[in-house]
């Protein structure tokens, strides 16, 4: 159904899972109920009259590919005249930022604003219940307000209502390439697991009954996961300290895994506790930390 008044929040890859992720579980509980979505079928010459309406859009869709959605976006709104935010969630963010940041100047709508963020959460964890909840966060990286749409207004109100709704905070601590470096070190650690996992099967069936919630995430984030290993700048310096670590080990078992994961970790982050950390991140340090204590 399709709202005839400037208002809608338009996801751009409404039917994935982080897309139905937002419809099903995060946006009634915002009081948000004009919702619109464009997916690969829609016909193109729907697209123009769907960005009309929205005054939110939302690019959810995977992350191979995302920054040069998000820019050829940026160009489909140039002649918006009213005042619009981009909202670019990636969970690699210093390339969508370089490159979005440099489309909006060159197309100059002065009514076009974004947002650079990354959910730290997801359908198979947000409960401020759930023994990882401190890790549930928004990470705000950047923000480019064009000039006649000030941003600070409408993001301070969501983080207030996200941290009064789910308990979920919202941090301005990290820049683009901070959050690239933090969570290849962390959630790109824990995604070395799931490469392993994806490769040989016996580490499928060893996850599958050690972390069965784990082992059901990564399988559904398939791809993403793949993407990150692939996109973030700071992953070949994670792989290899976590190759080196595996080495070390017999590589036959689960105990072999966790004392890769941990060895690897150890030579990251110093012993130190992530600044960003994951919920998987969380699980496996702390199954890695109990073995060898």
């Amino acid at each position: 159904m399709v709202s005839q008044v400037r208002n809608a929040v338009l996801i751009i890859g409404g039917q994935g899972e982080f897309g139905q992720f937002l419809q099903q579980d995060i946006l009634p509980i915002l009081g948000i109920g004009n919702v619109v979505t464009i997916e690969r079928e829609t016909p193109r010459e729907e697209h123009a009259r769907l960005l009309q309406q929205a005054r939110h859009i939302l690019l959810a869709t995977p992350l191979a590919g995302y920054a040069e959605l998000a820019c050829d976006l940026v160009y489909r709104c140039r002649g918006l005249q009213q005042p619009t935010t981009l909202w670019l969630i990636p969970s690699v963010q210093a390339g969508v930022w370089r490159a979005v940041t440099a489309t909006l100047e060159i197309v100059g709508n002065a009514l076009l604003s974004a947002v650079f963020a990354h959910p730290m959460y997801g359908p198979n964890g947000f409960r401020a219940t759930e023994s990882e909840a401190r890790t549930f966060q928004n990470i705000l990286t950047a923000t480019h307000e064009g000039a006649r749409h000030p941003l600070a207004k409408e993001v301070d109100q969501l983080s207030k209502t996200f941290r009064d709704k789910f308990n979920i905070t919202t941090t301005i601590a990290f820049d683009p390439e901070e959050h690239d470096r933090l969570t290849a070190y962390s959630q790109g650690l824990s995604y070395c697991v799931g490469s392993l996992m994806f490769e040989r099967l016996e580490f499928d069936r060893i996850l599958a009954e050690q972390m069965p919630e784990l082992h059901h995430s990564f399988h559904a984030n398939h791809d993403l996961i793949l993407d990150f290993l692939r996109i973030n700048a700071y992953m070949p310096q994670v792989t290899a300290a976590f190759a080196d670590s595996w080495r070390q080990t017999n590589e036959r078992t689960y105990e072999d895994l966790l004392l890769a994961f941990g060895r690897a970790d150890m030579a990251l982050n110093r012993g130190n506790d992530s600044p960003i950390p994951t919920k998987w991140y969380q699980k496996l340090r702390t199954a890695a930390y109990k073995l060898v204590q």
